[in-house]
């Protein structure tokens, strides 16, 4: 039998299950993104460097630099911030293939963007045009100074927006419960990375565990079919040594008698407990 959600295999009769671990991150994933939705909607600023919740939520991207199937959102996100900055309100889809290079088609994409209101979709002289909510431009305006947005703050306000779309995506997949017909992901995939390394990392710290060890990461990830090539980037860019991506999750490496432990830094734990705290409470 394989896990529906994360990938896991056991034997048993039926051909498919939902794992136990699978069942509880699935209801961390739910409160979480019931935090987020309610911060993008309802707060009037954006801002991961006074938000713990939304450095948390946007250091989680770092994985999406590893994995085609989710690095489309973060480029998506980084183009319509640079616009929407700027004042534009609509984009042509001849824009957006100019700019952005992908062999997917954009459907897939634009479909969770509209239902998240980050934007709406209309055919015009045979192709679609972009339009940029108010959700969306909200959080350009916040940094509105006069001056040009710095390369920094572009990629943080991404990191930030991509977070809380691929956040959206692994809700949906929070509800996955049978493989009949197509189920509502983007492209009909399952976010088999993204899911199981958060699950990875998220699931230690909501357990209150300061550390863990690069054993035990492999060991969770290799049980669900992550190729070895990408946990090995994974584990590159936990160390801070890939040039790729940059993560804010882990404070501290240690290695002992060749062994390597990875701490997480003090927010991450905070955060993750207070998430607890909130299940705990609402139960």
């Amino acid at each position: 039998m394989k896990c529906i959600r994360c990938g896991i295999q056991k034997s048993g009769r039926d051909d498919h299950f939902i794992c136990d671990d699978c069942i509880e991150f699935s209801k961390i994933v739910q409160e979480m993104y019931r935090e987020i939705e309610d911060k993008m909607t309802n707060s009037t600023v954006i801002d991961p460097d006074t938000d713990r919740f939304l450095q948390l939520i946007s250091d989680g991207t770092f994985i999406t630099a590893y994995n085609p199937q989710t690095s489309i959102f973060y480029k998506i996100c980084e183009f319509i911030i640079q616009k929407a900055y700027k004042g534009a309100s609509e984009i042509t889809e001849e824009e957006l293939n100019k700019s952005i290079k992908t062999t997917r088609s954009w459907g897939g994409v634009f479909k969770v963007f509209e239902e998240l209101n980050l934007i709406n979709v209309r055919v015009e002289d045979y192709q679609r045009i972009i339009q940029i909510t108010e959700k969306t431009k909200k959080l350009s305006r916040q940094y509105d100074s006069g001056n040009p947005l710095s390369e920094q703050v572009i990629k943080r306000l991404a990191h930030i927006y991509s977070g809380y779309i691929l956040l959206y995506i692994m809700y949906k997949l929070s509800q996955l419960e049978d493989l009949d017909g197509e189920f509502d992901l983007p492209y009909n995939e399952k976010p088999k990375t993204l899911w199981n390394v958060l699950m990875f990392l998220w699931g230690e710290a909501y357990k209150g565990e300061e550390k863990f060890s690069e054993d035990d990461f492999i060991k969770f990830v290799s049980k669900r079919r992550i190729p070895s090539t990408t946990r090995g980037e994974i584990l590159k860019a936990l160390q801070a040594m890939s040039g790729r991506t940059v993560q804010g999750l882990i404070k501290e490496i240690v290695v002992n008698n060749d062994k390597i432990s990875f701490k997480f830094e003090d927010y991450v734990l905070l955060e993750m407990r207070r998430v607890r705290d909130n299940r705990e409470r609402t139960r």
